[in-house]
């Protein structure tokens, strides 16, 4: 079969951070290594039209401006008028794509014209992180009145995911335990989609070994997200009591690395007069940041998908504490302390405060359980392979 032509529909992810950045750049570089793809590109609410850059090496071939979703739907599906919907369909008689690849379920409508359209292209949905299940652990962390969204956002995502996986389109998962999940939710019946297992990826490289260690242990990542706003006070409730006397006697400070911290991350800090916990913000370097800290510490009650921050830290061959659902998706093997109350999770941190060398034990440990396993050359060849055999079916008639 002749390289398959693909169109990937997403949101601006070259010059972005964010795991499902990342996430968007290695199926781009992936796709490009085994098929001939386009970039269509998602404008979400707020933001412009493309404006090209000197150094843009992905230039989309349409830029298509999206809304809420309205009504029933959950805001987290875009909505397009009739112009957008219109350039969308003018683009696929054009190009004849063998298949149209979504990121996430934002482009739900797009997806069902790509179906209904005459060129016939196949469908493929890398949902990566179930969005369902991250409200509902958000919503089951602090039920109130006032809250009341998460609990509505939940029931809407939930129907959607449904309906999603009775589509004859292939539909990727990161984490195997959430695609048994979704797939528990639909009657054997009614599952039309081919559900398949798309793991994320090692940022690609060598560890930084020429940066001196920090006397730092390290909690990163977007801190607006609704798991580290969780995580944060999960941090400052119920570890940082447990831990100060030992992070006083070691000298060691938390620093919490990441865009968009609110403000009330320093007032916490404050009211709780400590100088252990640091809130730094975005850094110019997060692999840099990661390479100079003693190990990392990912205290999350809510998530979704698989931590692209345990893959970062394998990169830099650095030990992690988290939790169970921290670990979730990812075989991290000993390369990793994972437990749940925060009694073993303060007794895990002590023990490698104590005994440095078991903290870069874990760091080569989870270097070589993820290297093999995580590899973008590993992971690019399962995805070509799992849209060869699918478009192939699809071409031959056959159900997914």
């Amino acid at each position: 079969m002749s390289r398959l032509r693909v169109l990937q529909l997403d949101t601006p992810f070259e010059h972005e951070a964010g795991g499902d950045k990342n996430r968007s750049r290695f199926l781009w570089t992936a796709l490009r290594e085994h098929c001939e793809v386009d970039w269509a590109r998602l404008r979400p609410p707020g933001t412009g039209p493309w404006v090209a850059r000197e150094d843009a090496r992905v230039v989309p071939v349409v830029d298509l401006a999206a809304g809420p979703g309205r009504g029933l739907q959950s805001q987290s599906v875009f909505a397009f008028d009739r112009e957008a919907r219109k350039a969308f369909n003018d683009l696929l008689a054009n190009r004849r794509y063998d298949l149209v690849l979504a990121r996430f379920h934002a482009p739900w409508e797009l997806c069902h014209l790509a179906a209904r359209h005459p060129a016939r292209p196949a469908v493929a949905v890398d949902l990566d992180m179930v969005s369902s299940r991250l409200v509902a652990l958000t919503w089951r962390q602090q039920r109130s009145f006032r809250r009341r969204w998460f609990l509505f956002e939940k029931v809407k995502l939930e129907r959607l995911e449904r309906r999603l996986l009775e589509q004859p389109w292939l539909v990727w998962f990161s984490n195997p335990a959430e695609m048994e999940d979704c797939r528990r939710r639909l009657p054997p019946h009614r599952l039309g989609a081919r559900v398949a297992e798309l793991p994320n990826v090692m940022p690609p490289g060598a560890p930084l070994r020429d940066v001196a260690r920090a006397p730092v242990i390290l909690f990163f990542g977007s801190m607006n997200s609704s798991a580290n706003l969780d995580g944060f006070r999960f941090l400052m409730d119920s570890l940082l009591p447990r831990l100060e006397p030992d992070l006083q006697r070691h000298g060691v400070r938390i620093h919490v690395v990441g865009k968009n911290p609110p403000a009330w991350f320093a007032e916490r800090v404050r009211d709780a007069a400590t100088d252990r916990i640091e809130i730094v913000g975005a850094v110019d370097s997060m692999e840099r940041a990661i390479a100079e800290s003693r190990f990392v510490l990912l205290p999350l009650r809510v998530a979704s998908g698989t931590r692209t921050r345990i893959l970062e830290a394998a990169a830099q061959e650095r030990g992690v504490v988290t939790t169970s659902i921290g670990a979730e998706g990812i075989e991290v093997g000993d390369g990793a302390r994972v437990h749940d109350t925060p009694e073993e999770l303060a007794a895990a941190v002590r023990d490698l405060l104590a005994d440095p060398g078991l903290a870069d034990r874990l760091g080569s440990q989870l270097l070589t359980r993820c290297a093999g396993r995580y590899s973008p050359g590993t992971v690019g060849d399962r995805m070509a392979a799992d849209l060869t055999e699918f478009v192939t079916s699809q071409h031959q008639g056959g159900a997914a």
